[in-house]
């Protein structure tokens, strides 16, 4: 059977569950991963067949022998890592991006990714970015449009079931927001939103899932602005915590932003999730997430860093409740038609063959 070995530079990391779920797909064709540690035993995300890069003496053998006709990396710094050796072997790359790593958004990363690049336009490569957005970031970086496919991050719809939702009579009024806590998640901007959201309606209170380097800053924040006890920084989750999370809220908020980096989202899986789990969404006009969401119609979308237009957001629903149904309904469709994990998945398997057949030297 036709192998794909999947590269990673390091162990999956327990908010990446959608790349093992892409690794660890048999269908069309036979799943391996590997990369330089060794893998733990411990782990929440075992693979049948994982080898140590470092344990390989000969790679061409190595590609022979497990029948191997394409090398996949999940970032594009797993595939810059990767590359020197998939060029050697002669052995095609894909390389999905998922957002820094075909950003244009800074000069800083522009020339990055440019260069990083540079040598797998003339390798035969296959990129999959997440999102149109980050295709065209891509076109804009000179990568070939033959060279590029879009290919949406799937969820399980079945771990993240649907429930209408309605606004309690009484008691707290749950908003979540799942998301590493990083610059491009908005978190600082739905923070100071909460205190005006929390004047108007006292019982709203906002509980942010995720763990990462703003940790101290956002704390900070959130004591200036005397908002203890109304928003709580609940650390890092698991996919199956993040769903019970999501059971019991009302209303979710992701206010995504380009960092001052340049760093940008593809679309987010914590708004998929959300909108499969039938919770009203608020969101930003940025990177992929208008593919996922129309205003209105799906959720609602806010301008990037505008913390007038979440409160207005949050507040939509808190007085639009008959809409909750009707917006809630066509969000679950949309992720049950372009975003279903069995579905993705099978169309990730249909680009290993077009990869297979497309001259892409």
């Amino acid at each position: 059977m036709k192998t794909i070995a999947h590269y990673l530079l390091e162990d999956i990391k327990v908010n990446q569950g959608f790349i093992y779920n892409q690794m660890n797909y048999q269908g069309n064709y036979r799943s391996i991963v590997f990369g330089p540690f060794d893998k733990p035993n411990n782990t929440d995300f075992p693979f049948e067949h994982f080898f140590n890069l470092n344990d390989i003496d000969s790679l061409t053998d190595f590609f022979q022998l497990e029948n191997i006709i394409a090398i996949h990396a999940h970032h594009g710094k797993h595939a810059v890592e990767i590359a020197p050796i998939a060029i050697q072997c002669n052995v095609p790359l894909i390389v999905s991006i998922r957002g820094a790593d075909g950003s244009t958004q800074s000069d800083k990363l522009m020339n990055r990714n440019m260069a990083r690049y540079r040598s797998l336009i003339k390798h035969k490569t296959l990129f999959l970015p997440v999102c149109d957005f980050l295709r065209n970031e891509l076109l804009k970086l000179g990568i070939p449009e033959e060279k590029v496919r879009v290919l949406y991050g799937g969820i399980d719809v079945n771990l993240f079931k649907y429930k209408e939702r309605a606004l309690p009579s009484e008691g707290d009024i749950n908003l979540v927001s799942v998301g590493r806590l990083v610059e491009k998640k908005g978190h600082e901007s739905l923070i100071k939103a909460m205190r005006h959201i929390h004047e108007k309606e006292p019982r709203v209170k906002l509980a942010i899932i995720g763990e990462g380097k703003e940790r101290g800053k956002l704390e900070t924040l959130i004591r200036d602005l005397q908002l203890e006890g109304v928003v709580s920084l609940e650390g890092k989750k698991t996919s199956l915590q993040i769903a019970e999370y999501l059971n019991s809220s009302h209303l979710f908020c992701l206010p995504s932003i380009t960092a001052s980096n340049g760093d940008v989202e593809g679309i987010p899986n914590a708004l998929k999730e959300a909108m499969a789990s039938g919770i009203p969404v608020i969101s930003t006009n940025h990177g992929g997430i208008p593919e996922l969401i129309t205003h209105l119609e799906s959720g609602y979308l806010v301008r990037e860093n505008d913390v007038l237009e979440i409160v207005e957001g949050v507040s939509y629903f808190l007085n639009h409740q008959y809409r909750w149904k009707e917006i809630s309904k066509n969000a679950r469709h949309v992720i049950e038609e372009k975003f279903n994990l069995k579905k993705q998945l099978e169309v990730q398997h249909d680009l290993y063959r077009l990869l297979e057949e497309l001259p892409l030297t």
